[in-house]
């Protein structure tokens, strides 16, 4: 009978450390809808201004700098995200 070890097998061409946890792809695509949804929140929040303090200078511009803000960070998240999976090939 062999001794249990605590190394696993992994195929020839990938070390351990590179991976993936089981779920992991479905744990990532739950981060970054939460994230945009979180961005769009946030983006009508700006819009419909239920504070009341700039009712007259209500400016669309202020909405579309919060999404764009958001978007912007998850296309860069996404970008190096791409770029380390392709260098770890």
């Amino acid at each position: 009978m062999e001794p249990p070890t605590t190394k696993e097998e992994s195929p020839a061409n990938e070390s351990p450390r590179l991976q993936r946890a089981p779920g992991s792809k479905k744990l990532m695509a739950i981060i970054i809808g939460a994230l945009a949804v979180w961005g769009v929140f946030l983006a009508v929040g700006v819009f419909l201004n239920f504070s009341g303090e700039a009712a007259d200078r209500f400016d669309l511009r202020r909405p579309v700098l919060v999404l764009g803000c958001t978007l912007g960070f998850l296309g860069i998240w996404l970008l190096l995200l791409w770029a380390k999976r392709r260098t770890a090939e």
